[in-house]
């Protein structure tokens, strides 16, 4: 919990949804109302020199409208912004400047205290939640998945998403798309402009190129043993080397793949290392 309650500056030119949202916050113990604004530039004089913890802010306003506000304010002195507005085409435009929330007017007391919720989520505890960025930015880099992303998985029961597709969508005989799980596929070589996909059961053919396809696909995974040829490593039961630094692999079901000598080097390295 926090020791005190956040302060927030609130900024609307209508005197009535002033007041009206003034006093549905008031209901809020974690915030507490210091400054009231009714134009831009003076909720921009206001946070320099009160330097609230939140932001209620209007879009619509004179002189300086919300979205202006936020881009004018110095990125040390910008506090947490809530949108509020009775228009919603700004969303977008206020989510691109990392708002905390966007609330319709009039705004209820009941969604005030899911916004009120959300910004604590970001303030409590601060340390906390700053070693807490730091580990999803470090994730996302090594991950290439974007933090909102990594955010709401963590708000979750699901399995870690993944930058590569899980499933690959194909077209069946009666031109029918199938989704096919990534994890069935045991190897996928090329033939001209298309890629015959190989399951246990079936081949599929896929019109795209290697190199798309294998940029969709985890490099953990999937890797190249030939110009033409992708293997499921976890499908590989055994490798033979052969003359010229080439060797065949196993995938069981009398099924062997020939890996050129250009990468026989790194498949060695991954049976030897029991990574299949």
């Amino acid at each position: 919990m926090i020791n005190k309650p956040l302060t927030a500056l609130i900024v609307d030119d209508e005197p009535l949804a002033l007041e009206g949202l003034r006093l549905r916050l008031e209901k809020i113990p974690e915030i507490e109302v210091i400054a009231e604004a009714s134009d831009g530039d003076q909720a921009i004089q206001l946070c320099q020199t009160l330097s609230p913890d939140v932001l209620f802010l209007d879009l619509r306003l004179p002189g300086l409208n919300g979205i202006e506000v936020v881009q004018a304010l110095q990125s040390d002195i910008l506090p947490m912004v809530v949108f509020v507005s009775a228009y919603g085409e700004y969303a977008l435009d206020a989510f691109e400047l990392n708002a905390i929330d966007y609330v319709m007017k009039p705004a209820n007391l009941g969604r005030l205290q899911k916004t009120v919720e959300r910004i604590l989520q970001r303030v409590e505890p601060v340390d906390s939640g700053k070693e807490k960025f730091k580990l999803l930015r470090a994730l996302g880099e090594s991950s290439g998945i974007a933090i909102s992303e990594l955010e709401d998985w963590l708000e979750s029961d699901l399995p870690l998403p993944s930058p590569f597709i899980q499933e690959l969508v194909i077209k069946n005989n009666d031109n029918e798309k199938v989704f096919l799980p990534i994890k069935d596929i045991r190897w996928i070589d090329a033939a001209g402009d298309y890629m015959c996909v190989h399951t246990h059961d079936e081949t599929h053919i896929v019109r795209i190129t290697m190199k798309k396809l294998e940029s969709q696909l985890d490099p953990k995974i999937f890797s190249r043993i030939h110009k033409s040829t992708l293997v499921n490593i976890h499908c590989i039961k055994s490798i033979k080397p052969l003359r010229n630094s080439e060797s065949i692999l196993e995938l069981g079901d009398e099924v062997q793949l020939k890996v050129s000598r250009n990468f026989s080097s790194d498949i060695q390295k991954i049976v030897e290392a029991k990574q299949i």
